[in-house]
């Protein structure tokens, strides 16, 4: 009797031994499959995104096609890179703004050594110093 509580005993453990070789063959199957997924799911999402900014980079390149055919761009390319003008405008030369001699450059930048709250009590009362 006891070599067969023996035999019973070897053979519930072979089972036990191969029922959980099973499980944690199919549990390691499941985690690499999910893993395999996720994976798969980052790439498509990655793969979405950059689409996304294509199409967005394609669009504008679109927009600025048609800006190019527009008269307005034609116009200003003719004003900036030909010298050109409509009929009635006139070019206007400034004569160009010199310091004289006997100012100081530097009072500039006394007036903007002060505070914001004296500026402000200079102008509403009118003090200019």
């Amino acid at each position: 009797m006891l070599d067969r509580a023996k035999k019973h005993l070897k053979f519930n453990n072979i089972l036990l031994i191969i029922i959980m070789a099973i499980a944690l063959s199919w549990t390691w199957a499941a985690i690499t499959t999910l893993n395999r997924n996720y994976t798969l799911e980052q790439q498509l999402r990655q793969a979405k995104l950059e689409n996304a900014i294509l199409q967005l980079q394609n669009d504008n390149l679109r927009l600025e096609q048609a800006y190019y055919q527009t008269d307005e761009y034609l116009e200003l390319q003719a004003r900036t890179l030909l010298n050109r003008a409509l009929e009635g405008e006139h070019l206007v030369i400034l004569p160009r703004v010199s310091i004289p001699e006997d100012e100081d450059p530097d009072d500039n930048v006394r007036i903007s050594e002060r505070s914001n709250l004296q500026k402000w009590m200079d102008f509403l009362f009118g003090q200019n110093s």
